[in-house]
């Protein structure tokens, strides 16, 4: 042990107030001694604990009161922890590692959170109960009902003549009609667009209604779209990789505070969302083949996408850049047209 003095401050319990003194060891204890030789403390070096010390950084010794002792030399190192804490004190001052591990946590949080958690996203959206989806689905319909929505202006004949086809072709796809509900609504944000919640809910505009009113099978084709979202539980797997990642963070950042807003904002998420060009495609691709077995023709999917295309661009310069950018998160519609004219049912 060590034969000199170590001079340092002690910190007293709990308490920023400190005095300058020194400390000798000896096997079993150690004893903090004043500038006018007081004994301050003695304690077994059993009851001590011992902070791993950062390069460059005092090595911390703390008492089981709550009492502290800083060395004053930053490079000192106490003799009973060298065995505990001199690998990572190693390791810590490896250039090599340094340089690898600033390569290596990016690259480990790029696999966590766009390879593992959405791999375990697709899997668990099945132990959703179902409840807690058509409570999801409706409160996120209530948040988007309060800042996108307003009241369909399309006639009740509009209205009825649309949800009959509706109900003809989920009778032909033996979809549950009590789950997939069709709801107009008249709105400046969403122009003309549709959109699946999870529970099985689709919203049409009226001015998607209105776009696609004298070809009544590209507005089929877009809510087979939007049932494609649903049943491939697109919305459900991005809420489930959004919590997640949070979680992650919280975790990893110490803010628990994310995990509250996630629970408290996934109704308002929804209204921000935007599906990956993968899923994107999984719907275009039910879409097209369910077109197909309903017998109606895949042009009628890439009549649709023209057709929106056409509005966009004629409409471009009254989207936001919020609006825009959702949009690029969908494949080109140009692909999709193309896919969709030269699609051949395997």
């Amino acid at each position: 042990m060590s034969n000199y003095p170590i001079f340092g401050c002690y910190y007293y319990p709990n308490s920023s107030q400190h005095i300058k003194s020194y400390a000798h060891l000896s096997h079993e204890q150690i004893t903090l001694v004043d500038s006018e030789n007081t004994t301050l403390l003695a304690s077994t070096i059993d009851s001590c604990q011992l902070d791993s010390p950062l390069p460059g950084m005092a090595s911390e010794l703390n008492f089981a009161d709550g009492g502290r002792f800083i060395p004053q030399d930053v490079e000192f190192r106490w003799p009973f922890a060298l065995k505990e804490h001199g690998l990572s004190e190693r390791l810590e001052k490896n250039k090599i590692l340094i340089v690898a591990s600033v390569l290596l946590i990016p690259l480990l949080l790029w696999l966590i959170l766009y390879r593992l958690i959405p791999s375990v996203a697709v899997y668990s959206v099945n132990l959703a109960p179902a409840s807690t989806i058509e409570t999801m689905g409706e409160q996120t319909l209530s948040v988007i009902e309060k800042v996108a929505l307003e009241p369909s202006q399309l006639s009740t004949n509009k209205q009825s003549e649309i949800q009959q086809q509706w109900r003809l072709m989920l009778n032909s796809l033996n979809l549950d009609s009590a789950k997939f509900r069709l709801s107009f609504y008249q709105s400046d944000y969403f122009s003309a667009n549709a959109f699946a919640l999870p529970n099985g809910r689709v919203v049409v505009t009226d001015e998607l209604v209105d776009l696609l009113k004298n070809d009544p099978d590209a507005l089929r084709a877009i809510l087979l779209h939007e049932i494609g979202h649903v049943q491939h539980h697109h919305s459900i797997r991005l809420a489930a990789q959004a919590a997640a990642s949070t979680v992650v963070f919280a975790v990893i950042f110490g803010d628990l505070e994310g995990i509250v807003e996630v629970v408290l904002g996934s109704g308002s998420s929804f209204l921000q969302q935007a599906f990956s060009r993968d899923m994107e495609q999984e719907a275009d691709i039910y879409a097209i083949k369910n077109l197909l077995k309903l017998g109606y023709s895949n042009h009628d999917f890439a009549d649709a996408i023209e057709a929106l295309e056409k509005n966009l661009q004629a409409q471009k310069g009254s989207y936001d850049d919020a609006w825009l950018k959702y949009l690029s998160t969908h494949p080109s519609s140009q692909e999709r047209i193309e896919y969709a004219r030269q699609y051949k049912p395997q």
